[in-house]
């Protein structure tokens, strides 16, 4: 899971592939939707998004097949970043939502600091006039990562919020929050999500 934490698609893939044969082989189903989602997040980082999906959406039906409950809301989170990169805004915000409130239900904080930010990434994309929705979103987010002290989750936060600054015109806000993102992810190597933050940065 280090190498989904860094953004790093290859070694996601190739660590993953290994793990879904070994426990598809052995019967383990309590892991197997785990890997399945993880395979997704390899093919997400690479730009494969169709892929990522269609791997996601299989490790959550095997994970609910199974009748197991733990982490439901990672899945949700991970499907809606998807469906927020393929444009698909009311499919990205039903399953954000609905992450959300498994989350808050089950008390995996981590996961609803996660789907806080996301959601206000949905929001942002929504138009100007959620901005401030998306911004409040966002900023509860973070707050309850800094307080978990995690720190890769919680400098991705730095990121979103500087792209619903960047796409609301808050051009020194967006500036100051991204080169805060910027600065962490140098710091923690996690490559693809510095491209992502430069990406922005190159728009301001």
């Amino acid at each position: 899971w280090l190498f989904i934490a860094k953004g790093d698609g290859e070694s996601t893939l190739q660590h993953l592939q290994k793990s879904v044969l070994y426990l598809e082989e052995t019967g383990f189903t309590p892991l197997l939707g785990h890997a399945w989602s993880g395979l997704g997040w390899g093919y997400y980082f690479l730009g494969e998004l169709e892929a990522a999906q269609e791997h996601m959406e299989k490790g959550l039906k095997i994970q609910s097949d199974a009748g197991l409950t733990h982490q439901l809301s990672r899945y949700r989170y991970s499907l809606s970043m998807v469906h927020l990169d393929l444009g698909n805004l009311e499919r990205a915000r039903s399953y954000i939502e609905g992450a959300a409130e498994v989350a808050h239900s089950n008390n995996e904080k981590h996961i609803e600091a996660d789907s806080r930010i996301t959601l206000g990434r949905v929001l942002g994309k929504m138009g100007k006039s959620e901005g401030v929705k998306a911004e409040e979103s966002i900023l509860q987010g973070i707050r309850i990562l800094d307080e978990l002290k995690l720190r890769p989750s919680s400098s991705l936060g730095d990121l979103f919020l500087g792209e619903v600054y960047a796409d609301t015109g808050q051009r020194e806000k967006a500036l100051e929050t991204l080169k805060k993102a910027e600065s962490a992810f140098q710091e923690m190597g996690m490559e693809y999500w510095l491209r992502r933050t430069q990406e922005v940065l190159e728009r301001l």
